[in-house]
């Protein structure tokens, strides 16, 4: 994946395709000359590629990042984007094309990137901030739905991951992004003794939670 610069928002071309049994490896190498192309493309951001699952999606997924929408123009009019889509499609058919405008507080993507990037934090500092969102989410709905009913274990399940996740997504990632912007989509590279001081602190937090909660529910 290619990286640029981000501003406050920006615009993504979503991209599926159907590529034909065994061309997989000619659109593997279309794609990065498609990413050669957009990487001179002033405002360019990001390019990546979701494969098709044997036992899931049976599409390819295409998401490219603009800072602006000029630039996304830009691209959509380029002789060099007229080109690329001529050579896919003798190896794809089906091809649908959404444009949807983002924005910098929703960070956490669902795995579309894999690298450090300015759309989302590197997943180290996800997968910390969320356990420390989710973990504490999970064990109180837990208790107060066990306390106020008495319902299958799949039942209580789904209960209490839909709430907690809803209270998650909806509540604490958006302030944590607010508090924790700076460490988690810096506009400058931190020095390593803040990146570490920061996490420590949350491991910190998510090992007290761990006390208090074997204190208060053992």
């Amino acid at each position: 994946m290619i990286q640029g610069r981000l501003h406050m928002s920006q615009v993504a071309f979503v991209t599926t395709r159907y590529v034909e049994p065994g061309r997989e490896s000619d659109y593997t190498r279309w794609s990065e000359r498609a990413e050669a192309a957009l990487d001179k493309i002033p405002g360019f951001v990001s390019a990546e590629q979701i494969p098709a699952a044997a036992n899931g999606q049976p599409f390819w997924t295409q998401v490219i990042r603009f800072s602006d929408k000029e630039a996304s123009v830009a691209w959509n009019e380029s002789a060099d984007l007229a080109e690329l889509q001529m050579e896919v499609e003798e190896f794809t058919h089906d091809t649908e094309v959404s444009a949807v405008r983002t924005g910098t507080s929703d960070w956490l993507n669902f795995g579309l990137s894999t690298k450090p990037g300015p759309g989302a934090p590197v997943k180290w500092k996800q997968l910390i901030t969320g356990i420390m969102a989710l973990y504490p989410t999970v064990v109180i709905a837990h208790e107060i739905l066990s306390a106020l009913i008495t319902v299958p274990f799949a039942v209580s399940t789904l209960l209490t991951n839909a709430i907690a996740m809803s209270l998650v997504m909806l509540v604490w990632l958006p302030q944590l992004s607010k508090l924790l912007g700076f460490w988690l989509m810096p506009k400058e590279p931190l020095p390593t003794r803040t990146n570490l001081g920061v996490a420590a602190i949350i491991l910190a937090i998510i090992a007290a939670l761990t006390g208090v909660f074997l204190a208060l529910f053992s």
